[in-house]
């Protein structure tokens, strides 16, 4: 296993903490855990699909949300993550599953919404792949939703003139080249491959973070580092030799970098 496929599988309850916190970060970036434009609005029940689900947590609040009565299905390859289902709400079903392979026939064209969400990274042919796995499951009509983590306008910010930003320089530079052959701008191909394969892209739109989450953000950076076990990617080690505990003391002193999110819906041709 490559160290970006080892460290997307993650490791041990740090990598839970840092999955759980980051949702919760982006609902409240956001404003949102299903996005207006996917087409729930108005519906008393929908079935969705969580793609990747890792602990579930996103699977587990829409299930608790409120506004409408969901079927919540999350998928994931390991359930290393899983909770145990007797703490899981009633509509939500766990399931062991490579979301780029085939899906039982049971459960094709019965979703209404398709749940992708950071990825780290992944070349075009495992995008294709997901792509198409989640077009089998959705209902004509149907919606995609896929949020990433956008490095390409990555920037430092301070609180107050003349702060030294060289650590926060230094973990934006990190970010575009963490593992062996990553590629930050893959993110891209996302849109583009969601056309090609017949639907229409109805949201791609970028959100920075504000100024008021800021602090979220940079912990995120910190926990994710943490989450790097030594010996995985010989620049994180680097990295963090030379630079984490000016990083860590940056958050105090108003030290950060300003961070963007993708966010992609596609809806599938009636």
């Amino acid at each position: 296993m490559s160290p970006i496929e080892q460290y997307k599988a993650g490791t041990n309850f740090i990598s839970a903490a840092k999955m759980n916190y980051t949702h919760y970060f982006l609902k409240q970036l956001t404003g949102w855990t299903l996005h207006p434009n996917t087409g729930i609005q108005g519906k008393k029940s929908v079935r969705i699909a969580d793609m990747g689900s890792q602990t579930a947590v996103w699977a587990i609040d829409v299930a608790e949300d409120q506004s409408f009565e969901a079927d919540v299905h999350a998928f994931d390859i390991s359930n290393k993550f899983f909770p145990p289902t007797p703490w899981l709400p009633p509509n939500v079903t766990l399931h062991r599953q490579d979301i780029c392979s085939k899906f039982p026939s049971t459960l094709l064209e019965t979703f209404d919404v398709v749940h992708f969400r950071l990825f780290i990274m992944l070349d075009e042919e495992n995008i294709r792949s997901m792509v198409k796995s989640a077009i089998s499951l959705l209902k004509p009509g149907g919606y995609i939703q896929w949020i990433e983590h956008d490095k390409t306008g990555l920037k430092p910010i301070t609180a107050s003139k003349d702060q030294d930003t060289s650590a926060v320089e230094a973990l934006i530079e990190l970010e575009k080249n963490p593992f062996p052959n990553y590629n930050f701008r893959w993110i891209n191909s996302i849109a583009p491959v969601m056309a090609a394969e017949g639907l229409d892209v109805v949201v791609e739109e970028r959100i920075e973070t504000r100024a008021s989450l800021l602090t979220q953000m940079h912990e995120l950076h910190l926990i994710a580092l943490l989450d790097i076990p030594r010996g995985m990617s010989e620049t994180v080690d680097t990295f963090k030799a030379n630079y984490f505990d000016d990083l860590a003391s940056d958050n105090a002193k108003g030290i950060a970098s300003v961070d963007n999110f993708k966010i992609i819906i596609a809806r599938k041709p009636m």
